[in-house]
């Protein structure tokens, strides 16, 4: 079948022609309910319910949803389905199952989520239940054991590196959205409020600051430690009561494990920026975030597995873990820097300001944002322990 963009009817014909989801809604076709839910940049998703159960349904446009002058892959639905099936087995049952991916279609067809929120506006309305950054810090840690060089054998890093290099068109925005354009004057940065200017401006002419941000892109392009979701940020995650999920993998690509865990910690960071009432229990998800995933990770390492450290004793071991914990937390201090400036100032920036009560607060917020990510940014290389990083982030 050619591809062509479905609305409620062609997705309910679609369906029927797949006994197997069919049956997972039950019922008489007819009596389905679809309903649109899109609210990302760059997909439609539907939700189908029936009798029996019920179905989500993502498809990629050709296009950016929310700029449709903007040409996208479809191709970007097939890593997503890749990224799925890779960490299903390690991760579950913290992402959705997939069920089927039709690659003609560009349709993935999924584990619907409800009554699960989107994490961003749960936090916006005060109502995520404490604890939840444990479950990511767990979810990074096992992903990453089911994907490094240190775990696998290197043929499975290798294999890896083939089915995700071809997700160009996905990585090149993240290259030019978080690490390029919001440190020079670029089109598609939204215009700042006129207050916020001057920040700005010096931001974009902050020469050590750039070459800090070129060592960040150095290492997003050239550390292929693990695979990545690539697109980790309080958005990408749904939560109901202590249930949280990961979705959205379409940005997966090999690369440097602090990048995963930085752009999740920087939206945590923008939310205490956008309601500092909320700062020490923003500091305690960052805290509990770190500690599950050092810990979870330090449990699956201790035993080899991988080409990496094969030489190594159960001393030896222990002391070369500790040092790839510590170089993880650099990047993801720089990273976490990145992004904050990016949802600040760059494309695609976040709801959590609209918590600001009046616009000389929100000033002040995203101005605290800019100020935090470039200290990150700049002193990513000196961090030893989280308290570093809290620091950092005035958090301490």
């Amino acid at each position: 079948m050619p591809y062509f963009t479905l609305d409620t009817s062609s997705l309910r014909h679609w369906l029927t022609e797949h006994a197997d989801l069919a049956s997972r809604l039950g019922g008489n076709p007819a009596d389905w309910t679809i309903r649109e839910v899109s609210d990302g940049n760059l997909n439609t998703v539907f939700i189908v319910a029936g009798p029996d159960g019920q179905l989500c349904c993502k498809q990629a446009l050709p296009h950016v949803r929310v700029a449709p002058e903007w040409p996208m892959p479809l191709q970007r639905a097939l890593y997503e389905a890749r990224y799925m099936r890779a960490t299903a087995d390690a991760v579950r049952p913290a992402a959705p199952e997939l069920y089927f991916y039709d690659d003609e279609m560009f349709l993935l067809v999924m584990e619907c989520l409800t009554p699960h929120e989107v994490l961003r506006s749960a936090l916006i309305r005060d109502d995520a239940q404490p604890g939840f950054s444990a479950s990511i810090g767990k979810y990074v840690a096992r992903s990453v054991h089911a994907t490094s060089w240190i775990s696998r054998p290197f043929e499975v890093g290798s294999k890896l590196l083939e089915e995700f290099s071809g997700n160009t068109a996905l990585t090149r925005i993240t290259v030019d959205l978080i690490l390029t354009d919001p440190f020079r004057p670029c089109s598609r940065n939204p215009e700042p409020e006129a207050a916020l200017l001057p920040d700005v401006t010096a931001l974009q002419e902050n020469k050590p600051l750039h070459r800090a941000v070129g060592v960040l892109q150095d290492r997003f392009l050239t550390a292929r430690q693990a695979l990545l979701h690539g697109d980790l940020h309080t958005g990408s995650i749904m939560l109901h009561r202590d249930d949280v999920r990961v979705i959205d993998g379409e940005f997966a690509t090999m690369g440097p494990i602090g990048f995963d865990c930085g752009l999740y910690l920087g939206n945590l960071a923008l939310h205490a920026c956008a309601a500092p009432h909320k700062q020490g229990f923003i500091k305690t998800e960052i805290i509990a975030f770190w500690r599950s995933f050092t810990n979870e990770l330090r449990a699956l390492l201790k035993t080899g597995g991988g080409d990496v450290w094969a030489l190594s004793d159960e001393t030896q071991r222990e002391e070369l873990l500790e040092n790839f914990l510590t170089s993880i937390l650099q990047d993801t201090a720089g990273f976490c820097g990145l992004e904050m400036i990016r949802r600040t100032i760059g494309f695609a920036q976040v709801a959590d300001y609209t918590l600001c009560p009046t616009p000389e607060n929100r000033t002040q917020a995203r101005r605290k944002a800019l100020q935090t990510g470039q200290r990150l940014i700049l002193d990513a290389s000196t961090v030893q322990t989280l308290s570093d990083v809290l620091a950092l982030l005035t958090l301490a």
